[in-house]
């Protein structure tokens, strides 16, 4: 099976990295969005997307090309309406997986979020706090606003509740602040090394190729 992924920057090489390690694909086909003609002209078996929003563009074309049904992992953060409008009309063609965070950690906060909202939300000031590194380029991130989304922080509230750093080579950290009058719960997920999302992103990948179409979407 041929793995194709979208991005050559430093997730793209640890995706490829961890998959030639991983022994599933015979083939990893690298693509950099941002050259011309960078898509292959043989049919993928797996698309994984690592790279920058107005790479959807050149997805979708791809995939439309080959007839579409290619399973495609959106890990890119920071889309756009037009960019939103266009993984819409792929979702149509392809099956589609969408996180804004592929750790098994991340996943885990969002369930321990929504719970400590339900629990607390009515009771408490809830903040959310997240740190990257200092070439990320959107903000929050989409880790936070999914954790937003959990707690029940609009984007309009973003401003007033929600706080972020860009500095150094933060791989990842994003904490859910509740405080009571006379306590403070905080949940933190920090990560040590982005191989946790590569592994995240190829699981979901491979589960996509098992999986029927019916099964899948944004």
């Amino acid at each position: 099976m041929k793995l194709g992924i979208s991005g050559c920057g430093a997730m793209g090489k640890i995706l490829a990295e961890y998959a030639r390690e991983e022994k599933t694909f015979s083939e990893i086909v690298m693509i950099e969005p941002a050259e011309e003609n960078a898509w292959p002209e043989e049919r993928l078996d797996l698309i994984i997307d690592f790279s920058h929003p107005r790479a959807i563009c050149g997805i979708y074309d791809y995939c439309r090309k080959q007839g579409g049904n290619i399973p495609v992992v959106l890990a890119t953060t920071g889309y756009g309406e037009e960019e939103e409008e266009i993984i819409r009309l792929l979702s149509k063609i392809c099956p589609v997986d969408r996180k804004t965070n592929y750790s098994q950690g991340a996943a885990a906060m969002n369930e321990l979020a929504a719970l400590g909202a339900e629990f607390l939300g009515d009771k408490a000031d809830i903040r959310i706090f997240e740190a990257h590194h200092a070439k990320k380029a959107d903000a929050p991130s989409g880790t936070a606003e999914t954790l937003c989304a959990c707690v029940g922080i609009l984007p309009e509230e973003y401003e007033e509740k929600v706080a972020w750093l860009r500095m150094g080579k933060i791989y990842g950290e994003h904490s859910v602040i509740f405080a009571l009058e006379d306590e403070i719960l905080e949940i933190r997920h920090t990560a040590y090394s982005k191989k946790i999302f590569a592994a995240g992103a190829l699981e979901a990948g491979k589960k996509m190729l098992t999986c029927k179409e019916s099964d899948l979407g944004v």
